[in-house]
């Protein structure tokens, strides 16, 4: 009972510290949300003026594209900016001094920014599900909300995020600069990932199967271009779960362990 209490309090703190002037309500909540949207929008506007080729339209299984692309990581940079600032400014020190059990903070972050970063992604996939088709007749005219690949993108793609949010306050933990730590996540996401497709075909596909995002995407809902090998989607995101806790889990143990200086 006590270990929720006190979990409780480190989650109000948290919340405390989120006042309007926060860049999360002003600035990373809202790119997060307008990114997807507005590039949707703009290749829907010009496919239907004929400036790209738009022939065949939007599906469900790849309407998420874009906030799995750019708005995951955005919501990421919330919870490994905040992670980060209590190094910076050495708040870790005055927030250890009042609560010894140092693993709290991290979780509380993880619940308070994870469920945000969650949040978020499902208002921007029911705009994109819900909105998109009848805004956009033409374009995103087989996009359905209550199919099962809409309903898969409205569950999955927020857990996929939380976890996103996850695997970035672990790695804060390991090492407290948000630059350091977002230039880490795309570098893989968008390097090494990428760079694995580039392989020869035999080894490439195998590689591929274990890569960490490309599982993710696949288990929140976006159209396979591999042969998944944890069981389907609900394995690939699985997958994605458990590195992202991995990297949790070593990053709070990092916290507990290490001695404290300013930045």
């Amino acid at each position: 009972m006590s270990t929720a209490v006190d979990l409780g309090r480190a989650v109000r703190s948290e919340l405390a510290k989120l006042s309007w002037r926060s860049p999360v309500w002003y600035a990373i909540v809202p790119i997060a949300v307008a990114l997807p949207i507005v590039l949707n929008a703009s290749v829907a506007i010009a496919s239907r003026m004929n400036k790209l080729d738009g022939s065949g339209g939007m599906d469900t299984n790849n309407a998420g594209y874009w906030v799995m692309i750019f708005s995951t990581i955005v919501l990421m940079s919330a919870g490994v900016s905040s992670l980060s600032n209590e190094f910076k400014y050495a708040t870790v020190e005055l927030v250890y001094g009042a609560q010894t059990r140092r693993w709290l903070l991290p979780v509380a972050k993880l619940i308070v920014f994870g469920l945000i970063a969650a949040a978020a992604t499902l208002v921007t996939v029911i705009v994109l599900l819900a909105g998109f088709p009848a805004v956009f007749p033409d374009v995103w005219g087989r996009v359905e909300l209550t199919s099962a690949a809409g309903l898969r993108l409205l569950w999955a793609l927020p857990v996929f995020t939380f976890f996103v949010s996850a695997l970035g306050i672990g790695i804060t933990g390991l090492i407290p600069r948000p630059g350091v730590v977002v230039g880490v996540v795309l570098l893989w996401k968008f390097g090494i990932e990428t760079f694995s497709a580039m392989l020869p075909v035999k080894i490439g596909n195998v590689v591929a199967q274990w890569m960490p995002f490309k599982n993710g995407e696949l288990g929140a809902g976006q159209y396979p271009t591999m042969r998944p090998i944890f069981g389907g989607a609900n394995g690939s995101l699985a997958y994605f779960a458990v590195v992202a806790a991995v990297f949790f889990v070593l990053g709070t143990v990092r916290l507990s362990r290490r001695d404290f200086t300013p930045d």
